[in-house]
């Protein structure tokens, strides 16, 4: 099972494989955090992957 990060806050559909993501990363206006989750957990929160991180 592997670990992924999840945008606290607004425009939240996505789940992300890289920390560094700018996609995790933007919209500081709307960004107040990042949280860490299971992959099944994600998904289990219909969040679907993000398609920029890096593999």
């Amino acid at each position: 099972m592997s670990t992924v990060h999840v945008r606290i806050g607004d425009y939240r559909s996505k789940y992300h494989t890289d920390v560094d993501c700018p996609s995790l990363n933007g919209k500081q206006d709307t960004y107040t955090g990042q949280t860490s989750m299971s992959e099944d957990e994600a998904k289990g929160q219909r969040l679907t992957a993000c398609q920029r991180c890096k593999k």
